[in-house]
């Protein structure tokens, strides 16, 4: 009778932690997001994927200000790169695009429209990130591309390979697109992951 009486006390406290568990993750999906959609919010519509700040002014808070009238553009199809000691607010600026913030004054445009006048899912749903150490989950190549869009095609996720400049490497592992990648991409190099991920979001 012990053993049972021992697995039924460590039922009670496994249903306690999740219930916990649970009520974190419900006061989440709660949250009221400060960055509602305009009534009048219309679908962003891309074409160059120019995004131009202008004079943008931003403080988390009611703390100083970390960007003080930013303006530059960066051009569709072309590479900007955002240079600056720790804390000048490179991280800010990339969190501002995605409206995860407003700023607090001046305009973010995305081929002339304004961000705050279109829709946060068609906003982005238009863009990708692609972190320095992106992560793969366990499985095949083909499988961590089509984690993007789960109804992906083979064709549409080798199109997506081919736009990322992934098709070649891939077809040079040993099983071409259904290669396992092992726990985090391992088998991969930092280069091919990044081009898997890059795929990924197209």
């Amino acid at each position: 009778a012990y053993d049972p009486a021992r697995r039924l006390a460590r039922l009670q406290v496994s249903l306690e932690r999740a219930a916990v568990n649970a009520r974190m993750l419900y006061e989440i999906l709660d949250t009221v997001p400060h960055q509602r959609d305009r009534p009048d919010a219309t679908e962003l519509k891309l074409g160059e994927a120019t995004v131009e700040l202008r004079d943008v002014r931003f403080a988390y808070g009611n703390g100083e200000e970390i960007l003080k009238g930013v303006s530059f553009r960066a051009e569709g199809g072309k590479t900007t790169a955002l240079v600056g000691p720790s804390g000048a607010g490179k991280s800010t600026i990339i969190s501002l695009i995605p409206r995860f913030y407003d700023p607090h004054a001046g305009e973010i445009l995305i081929d002339g429209q304004n961000i705050a006048g279109v829709t946060k899912q068609s906003l982005r749903n238009g863009l990708a990130y692609v972190s320095q150490q992106p992560y793969l989950f366990e499985g095949s190549i083909r499988d961590n591309i089509r984690y993007g869009r789960p109804e992906a095609t083979d064709a549409e996720v080798e199109e997506a390979a081919r736009l990322a400049y992934a098709h070649d490497f891939i077809l040079a592992q040993p099983q071409g697109y259904d290669t396992p990648v092992g726990e985090q991409g391992i088998t991969l190099s930092g280069g091919q992951r990044q081009r898997l991920s890059i795929a990924r979001a197209l």
